[in-house]
């Protein structure tokens, strides 16, 4: 028997290797120390081994096969070498054998891992703890092209989870021998690791420690998942509030308190947790040193996943780096013509020779193939264009490793068309790693002058155009997708970034203000200092058609009233100042710049002295307060401002719509309506296309009627504050794609007359949106849904079938404690493809596994649409949650942060 085997080859390996006479000639022989490192590690592995095997005897499970004869012939060589030793004063002999015993250990402790993977994928299936993740975006894995990880991925899996699989064996062996299990378990594979991944910048190290973290065994093995991402400017505080925000809920006022505070409550989260951490780009050992100490001993397998491009910062956080290798010509063909040519279609053999030559000039790096690759895919297939950076390719120095990345991915910028240029250099105003909102970038494009009008198009359609475009070329990449599919938040790999500062600096067009570099006048600044740089001593000699853009990304810059504005600044067009807590109001200056088109601020008190009528230029608008206790104070009359395109204010501002018709308006959040306010009459803003409406006090139902004159809005929220009930309008606009409906109350059965929109395609119901046990939805309703999200429910019983729903497409249900299961009817919806279910009763995840295996088995097995279902946080009971956040499929717990808690 292989229990049998093992327990006698641990008492050759403890005992009479350990004879004091073979340790004299071994010590004589200058092998002492092997020897004893040698004993241990075999003891060690046997030990571990020998637990498994007793395990497998008390749960009756079929023998483990290991060979008797082979486990008898190592035990007979021993003896037999060990007689050698004594007689002839011989190690050699023994010390070969005992090196053919080590590697076969290995094997069979690879068997075992195995196995006990295989048992704790399927008893974890079958509580529903592993389904998909949530980490990234709600876009498809199946849709994403990652070619030549997936044995990396295994590998890393096994070594960041191997207590996950281990822990029943562990509990024998601690049972059986104490001693052992502290020596051989509890010190070397509990103990807190640290698992650092290294390799050249674009070899692909964030991809693949994003496929482990999201991995369902990953998932399973942790209770805790945080991420967060370095820049080269070590920021201690954004480190710990960006694992913080993916442990529990923050708000904004957390950046008031002090590092010591936030450490404290981070590690406070951790203690007695088993976690993993992921710290993406960690650039120095400085870096390292200020966190370490923040995350705690817990001697439960707890690990920190680390990708570094220096190998000096991987060899200091462990003795065995993980080196992420490059990737084989085989891999990278397959990554590129897929890029290009896409999944089915045949490659013609003339661009099958040049491309060999292309793949091979990228020198193994996943990030110089997929950009080039989105290069040639918008050439519509011009062999001049792939001879020509062919033979580029081919003069590219492959010995600088750190400007070969650059120049293969300068290609893919001297090939942008010239109108995608300014949009690209863009980029380089926002800090290295940084989540760009999209709504954002195209508004700021918009003020920039950087986009060509269209006959057909709005400006923010064409800016849309334009950065599906850079996306498509792979220059810029998808961070976060809302729940219709569309793109929400981008970001830029950060070799890619150093190409966008560079060539934008190259043209004179932008300067980064740190605290390193002595201020320098340029079109755009990019402020990324921890104080106000535009002073007298700094600017006081600069002409004002030097500076036309002002965006600040320094945290913690705190400023009162003073004086802000200088004749350098006289034609800003735009002026970002979001991340810059005012706390007194603002300079009452800020609006004598006239020729301002996009103003952003951060302020608590009033601003109602400020004159906005003065910015006859302004095309956006956005005035937020950092202190959720102190709602702001605004003059009721900007929406007046004649070329005003955006407005975002706080909720509870009240802002009067405009007395004349203004047709530039698009986007208007939020309009404070209460009933003691005139009837806002939505003839006045005939074009808009996004309105939130917040609603403080009691309205009757035709309150809100000329709602019916928006024919051109798309997006429309509701929010209730105070009030006792709330009715939905007598009538809704047109053509409405979109609707979200937040603390509204309402009963089920009025449902009925949302579902009757003829054009709705997304709908969401946060914060008890609808009230009351029971839903059974009309057949005549929702005839167009593609997308339903339900946040915080008290549903019970939802009687709905494929009718109610016909070209479903993503249903995301948060915080449904008391729904029990999705309709199984839902598996004849044939477009239902994603089911995201976050803070639910396991149950609810059983149901929605029944959908996607009825559904399969009713599509006959084909892949036509299959259907993923993704979870985080699923409960056997309820839980308590204090938080209610936007919501992103996929990134439903902050992806900006990329992060899970189980």
């Amino acid at each position: 028997m292989a229990l049998e085997a093992v327990t006698s080859l641990i008492k050759i390996v403890e005992q009479d290797l350990m004879e004091p006479k073979l340790l004299v000639i071994f010590d004589a022989g200058g092998m002492k120390v092997w020897l004893l490192k040698t004993i241990e590690l075999l003891s060690a592995k046997l030990c571990i081994l020998q637990a498994f095997l007793e395990e497998r005897r008390e749960m009756k499970l079929p023998d483990w096969r290991i060979e008797d004869n082979e486990v008898a012939r190592m035990f007979y060589e021993i003896k037999s070498k060990l007689e050698l030793v004594y007689s002839e004063a011989k190690c050699q002999h023994l010390r070969g054998t005992l090196e053919i015993m080590k590697r076969k250990i290995v094997g069979v402790e690879e068997r075992m891992l195995v196995t006990k993977k295989a048992t704790a994928l399927y008893l974890d299936e079958e509580k529903n703890i592993t389904v998909w993740d949530t980490y990234r975006s709600a876009l498809d894995p199946q849709n994403e092209v990652i070619v030549g990880l997936q044995g990396d991925i295994e590998r890393i899996v096994n070594c960041l989870c191997y207590s996950h699989f281990m822990r029943s064996v562990f509990t024998i062996l601690r049972n059986s021998n104490i001693h052992k299990f502290q020596k051989y378990v509890e010190n070397p594979v509990l103990k807190l690791q640290v698992i650092p991944l290294v390799g050249e910048g674009g070899i692909g190290k964030t991809t693949l420690a994003k496929r482990v973290y999201g991995h369902p065994i990953t998932i399973a093995s942790f209770d805790i998942r945080a991420c967060v991402v370095l820049s080269q400017v070590l920021n201690l505080k954004e480190i710990l509030i960006g694992l913080l925000r993916c442990i529990s809920p923050i708000t904004s006022e957390i950046y008031d308190i002090d590092d010591a505070q936030i450490a404290k409550q981070l590690c406070t989260s951790l203690m007695g947790k088993k976690y993993l951490i992921f710290l993406d780009d960690v650039w120095t050992t400085v870096a390292w040193d200020a966190i370490k100490s923040y995350f705690p001993e817990n001697f439960n397998g707890s690990r920190i996943l680390v990708t570094t491009q220096c190998k000096k910062v991987a060899k200091y956080l462990s003795a065995d780096p993980y080196h992420v290798k490059y990737q084989t010509f085989e891999n990278l063909w397959k990554l590129f013509s897929r890029k290009v040519f896409g999944q089915s279609r045949c490659i013609p053999r003339e661009y099958e020779l040049i491309g060999d030559r292309i793949v091979l000039g990228c020198s193994g790096l996943p990030l110089a193939v997929v950009v080039i690759a989105g290069l040639l895919a918008t050439a519509n297939e011009s062999i001049e264009i792939w001879r020509d950076v062919a033979k580029t390719l081919d003069g590219v120095n492959t010995y600088d490793s750190h400007n070969r990345i650059s120049n293969i991915l300068s290609l893919g910028y001297n090939y942008l068309p010239n109108h995608l240029k300014p949009c690209f250099h863009y980029f380089g105003v926002f800090p290295e790693d940084n989540v760009i909102h999209v709504k954002r970038l195209i508004n700021l494009w918009v003020a920039e002058g950087l986009l060509i009008p269209h006959k057909y198009m709005s400006l923010e359609e064409v800016g849309e155009s334009y950065l599906d475009d850079l996306i498509n070329r792979s220059l810029i990449q998808i961070n976060e997708l809302s729940i219709d599919g569309k793109v929400k938040s981008c970001k830029v790999h950060d070799r890619v970034h150093e190409i966008c500062v560079r060539e934008a600096i190259n043209e004179n067009t932008l300067f980064i203000i740190n605290d390193n570099h002595a201020p320098k006048a340029s079109h755009w600044l990019s402020c990324q200092a921890s104080h106000w740089p535009i002073t007298q001593v700094n600017y006081g000699n600069c002409s004002p058609d030097k500076i036309h853009s002002v965006l600040c990304f320094g945290k913690d810059v705190y400023r009162s009233k003073c004086r802000l504005v200088y004749p350098c600044l006289k034609l800003l067009r735009v002026l970002d100042l979001s991340l810059v807590k005012w706390s007194q109001g603002m300079p009452s200056e800020i609006t004598d710049l006239v020729h301002l088109r996009y103003l952003a601020l951060n302020t608590i008190g009033s601003l109602y002295k400020l004159q906005f009528f003065k910015l006859k230029n302004l095309q956006t608008l956005i005035v937020t307060s950092w202190m959720e206790k102190c709602p702001l104070q605004l003059p009721c009359d900007i929406l007046d401002l004649p070329k005003l395109r955006h407005l975002h204010v706080d909720k509870r501002c009240s802002q009067y719509l405009p007395c004349l018709v203004k047709t530039n308006l698009q986007t208007l959040y939020w309009l404070k309506v209460a009933r003691s306010d005139k009837k806002p009459n939505f003839r006045m803003v005939p074009n808009l296309k996004e309105l939130g409406i917040y609603i403080e006090g009691q309205l009757v139902p035709w309150y809100l009627g000329s709602l019916v004159n928006l024919h051109v809005l798309e997006k429309l929220k509701f929010e209730v504050g105070r009030v006792e009930r709330f009715y939905l309008p007598t009538s809704f606009p047109p053509n409405l794609k979109e609707l979200t409906l937040r603390c509204t109350y309402l009963p089920w059965k009025e449902i009925d007359r949302i579902g009757e929109l003829p054009h709705l395609e997304v709908l969401k119901l946060k914060d008890f949106a609808f009230y009351g046990p029971t839903w059974e939805p009309s057949e005549q309703g929702f005839r167009e849904l593609k997308a339903l999200l339900i946040s915080r429910s008290n549903l019970k019983h939802w009687n709905a079938s494929s009718n109610n729903f016909p070209v479903l497409e993503r249903l995301v249900l948060r915080y449904c404690w008391e729904l029990k299961e999705v309709p199984l009817e839902f598996a004849n919806i044939g477009t239902l493809k994603l089911i995201v279910l976050e803070c639910c009763y396991s149950s609810l995840v059983t149901s929605a596994n029944r959908i996607s295996s009825a559904k399969k088995y009713l599509l006959g097995g084909t892949a036509y649409c299959p259907l993923h279902v993704r979870k985080v946080g699923t409960k056997d009971e309820l839980p308590i949650i204090e938080r209610s956040e936007d919501e992103t499929v996929g990134g439903l717990c902050q992806l900006s942060c990329m992060c899970g808690v189980q």
